[in-house]
């Protein structure tokens, strides 16, 4: 017997291990597959065509939706069919998983997609699979999702396999997007007035739109007027149907003095808890104060703008419309003192103190903020200059008294001394619209207070006559006694 023939069964043993391993080694590799994901717009006019395994080419008009994501499970053939047939019935992960218990846990996660809306997913084997999508919020319906794949997948010419497979399911986003509003009274008021020193809420709204609680970013930004006083960060509220939010787990508000700017900025859990309550009444209050640089009778503007972006390509800047910003003002009165002369003599020097409708006493203190006291010693007096002006400044629109305690010098004080008078938005200057320098600007014509001067006419009154006798009988003494000495 030959050597080759005794080495015959060792030769077929090595042939065997070689069909084995080399063979099967090499179709595995082949036939692994890189499956791209690319997740489209459907919205669009132009969306990209339906998934035939193969990559469609560059400058394909549709758009891409960025940070969505899929779970995947590697399923056997029985499995495979009873979804396909069923699609309906696992779509989530949970429907998954509940169905097929031995599943539970072997989810796959794909990633998110990236700005042009693509996922890859390398190296899938020869076998069953099923994808469903995690469905953000911001999602109002998809197509194509989910769906399974029986890998490998053959070439149109069904010479080969693609290696390089791309599937394009769609999704129909929520078009809806925040807008912003603000008022400056919780009933939806636009347009409110002060005095200089009142704090006042400004109610800033946006929208809660489907799709918030998966939003990347949702901030509100609020730049304060030079004549509003704000300065406290921790006093801002904010409040969701009518409930306070947490600061600093809900939203972080922070204010730069330097740029006046307060920013409302709402954390992802804040979104979330936005996200229960869609179309819901979102409040942010802002308390400030009007300060004595406001110009009477001028409105004092206070916009809010909202950024955000939706996480999935669509962000924006809303403000509020130019027609719906609010507006605050205070008011003041000019006054004039004359007398009752022919040629009306300006009055230096009388007091006067005002009153409001509740019958209170104004006070002022240096910084020009207004309050209200009971008793007089206490309020502010009012005293005319050389000119005769004097004026009242800060006030919020109403009926106010003036009231005369102190004539000027030789003047007379009024038998009735009180005088009745409005603050109004052209009180104080004609037209406060466009003033931008107060010491140009025309004030309203001055409402006069006249005064009747003092005269005591003399009408020799017994004192002078007593005066005049005794002055005669002095004189009449002295030329006697003169006499007598001349005649010794």
């Amino acid at each position: 017997m030959s050597k080759l023939f005794k080495r015959l069964p060792l030769l077929l043993v090595f042939a065997l291990l070689v069909s084995v391993f080399l063979p099967v080694g090499q179709a595995f590799a082949a036939n692994e597959t890189t499956l791209t994901i690319h997740k489209i717009d459907g919205t669009g006019v132009d969306t990209h065509p339906a998934t035939d395994g193969e990559l469609k080419g560059e400058g394909q008009n549709y758009k891409g939706i960025q940070n969505i994501s899929f779970t995947y499970w590697s399923i056997s053939k029985e499995q495979f069919d009873a979804m396909k047939n069923d699609s309906a019935n696992y779509k989530t992960s949970d429907m998954v998983e509940g169905k097929y218990g031995d599943l539970k846990g072997k989810g796959i996660n794909t990633g998110v997609t990236d700005v042009k809306g693509e996922v890859k997913i390398p190296n899938l084997a020869e076998g069953y699979y099923w994808f469903v999508e995690n469905t953000p919020t911001t999602v109002a319906s998809s197509a194509a999702v989910p769906f399974g794949l029986s890998l490998p997948l053959s070439n149109k010419e069904g010479t080969g396999y693609i290696t390089d497979l791309h599937v394009y399911p769609k999704n129909i986003l929520e078009t809806t997007t925040p807008t912003i509003d603000k008022d400056v009274k919780a009933d939806g008021t636009k347009e409110a007035n002060y005095n200089v020193g009142d704090e006042f809420n400004w109610f800033i709204q946006p929208t809660i739109v489907k799709g918030i609680a998966d939003y990347a970013k949702f901030t509100v930004t609020d730049k304060i007027d030079t004549k509003l006083d704000f300065n406290d960060a921790s006093k801002v509220v904010v409040e969701l149907n009518g409930q306070a939010m947490l600061a600093g787990t809900d939203y972080v508000a922070e204010y730069d003095a330097a740029t006046r700017v307060l920013k409302v900025d709402f954390t992802s859990e804040g979104r979330k808890k936005l996200g229960t309550a869609i179309g819901g009444k979102l409040n942010i209050k802002v308390p400030t104060k009007i300060n004595k640089t406001a110009i009477m009778g001028q409105a004092i503007k206070n916009n809010a703008t909202l950024t955000f972006d939706n996480n999935h390509g669509t962000s924006g800047t809303p403000s509020v419309p130019e027609t719906d910003i609010p507006k605050v003002y205070t008011g003041g009165k000019n006054y004039v003192k004359v007398g009752d002369g022919s040629d009306a003599p300006k009055l230096n020097g009388a007091e006067f103190v005002i009153k409001n409708s509740a019958g209170e006493f104004v006070a002022i203190d240096d910084n020009g903020v207004v309050t209200y006291v009971k008793d007089q010693s206490n309020a502010e007096i009012f005293t005319s200059k050389a000119d005769g002006t004097f004026e009242v400044k800060g006030l919020a629109y109403g009926s106010y008294t003036l009231v005369e305690i102190k004539a000027p010098k030789e003047y007379t004080l009024p038998t009735n001394p009180v005088t009745s008078f409005d603050v109004t938005q052209t009180s104080y200057y004609e037209n406060p619209v466009n003033i931008t320098a107060t010491s140009d600007a025309p004030t309203a014509v001055p409402t006069t207070i006249v005064n009747k001067q003092t005269f005591i006419p003399d009408t020799g009154g017994i004192g002078t006559v007593i005066f005049t006798v005794v002055g005669l009988a002095l004189m009449v003494l002295a030329f006697v006694m003169l006499r007598r000495r001349q005649q010794a």
